[in-house]
């Protein structure tokens, strides 16, 4: 048999390729049409969204209609006072909040994954996933009556005999930060504690029981082994973090409503406002594109910074 012939029912024959792109397109028609829902969502709800948004912070809306006003929106950004102070606590709690999912999640991880116990382990693990299912709404009003004034946190302080501290804890403008900061202490959240569970499961047992045989203390194999071994986690967390205060304000809006005066505002909380009670539609939409191009810098950056060798193509 010539080699011409044997591949001759592999290779395409010449002319042939308009009719093959036709079968694979029959082929897979059916997955397309099963996303093209999706892509469809997507578009409508996401994507036209965002570019109206945009191209409304360049103009002045009202009853009467939108009217092109160029950068007005954006200049009038530098003069808002409320809007510079909640960029002040943005990064207050942006950061807090960096250290806190860095810290307390991975510890709690870190011992939970050391219980020798399976049964006892798995155990540990629900406790600490359960207030997952838990509405973030129900939890922020439980911490407001915490903070108010005849709630739990001033009544444990009279209790202990320390009345003298208690206080309106969120309409002080002094403490009201640090009160939203502290919110749903001690901050092991499920979803931050199972992504560093699952990190520390992923670690090859060979190099565990390596350092074992080498004499390192379950404190040295933290730090030398497993710590290392756990960026990729948390960078993700710094990440998914920093995004969600981004363009979170459901906390201050529920807890102080961005007072008292503003002095819990945040960004999100000022677009808020300033479209729904201001009916400034062109005003927020700025501030949200702002926000977009801030979460899309950080992301690039952190892509940019934690890029290896083995994410290039």
């Amino acid at each position: 048999m010539s080699s011409n012939s044997a591949f001759s029912g592999i290779l395409p024959k010449a002319g042939s390729r308009r009719g093959v792109n036709w079968a694979r397109l029959r082929h897979f028609a059916p997955l397309y049409l099963m996303v093209l829902p999706t892509v469809v969502m997507l578009l409508v709800f996401f994507y036209y969204p965002a570019i109206k948004g945009f191209l409304t912070s360049f103009q002045y809306v009202d009853v009467r209609g939108a009217q092109w006003v160029g950068l007005d929106n954006y200049e009038r950004l530098f003069n808002d006072v409320r809007l510079i102070q909640s960029f002040r606590n943005l990064i207050f709690l942006a950061v807090f909040n960096v250290v806190v999912v860095t810290t307390l999640p991975l510890l709690v991880a870190a011992l939970i994954f050391r219980v020798k116990n399976m049964s006892a382990q798995y155990w540990w693990r629900i406790v600490f996933v359960i207030p997952i299912v838990v509405p973030a709404v129900a939890s922020i009003l439980v911490w407001r009556w915490m903070y108010s004034a005849d709630g739990g946190l001033n009544i444990l302080l009279s209790a202990v005999g320390l009345g003298d501290l208690t206080r309106s804890w969120l309409g002080d403008r002094d403490v009201v930060m640090w009160a939203l900061a502290f919110t749903n202490f001690p901050w092991v959240a499920g979803i931050n504690f199972l992504i560093y569970y699952a990190g520390l499961q992923d670690i090859s047992q060979e190099v565990l029981d390596a350092s074992v045989v080498d004499g390192a203390t379950s404190l040295r194999r933290f730090y030398s082994i497993e710590l290392p071994l756990l960026r990729p986690q948390m960078r993700l967390l710094v990440l998914l973090t920093l995004i969600y205060w981004m363009r979170s304000f459901e906390l201050p809006m529920i807890m102080t409503n961005g007072g008292p005066g503003f002095a819990s505002m945040v960004p999100g909380l000022r677009m808020y406002y300033a479209i729904n009670r201001d009916f400034d539609l062109g005003y927020g939409s700025a501030i949200g594109t702002i926000l977009f191009l801030i979460v899309l810098v950080i992301t690039l950056l952190q892509l940019r910074l934690t890029r290896t060798r083995d994410d290039v193509i």
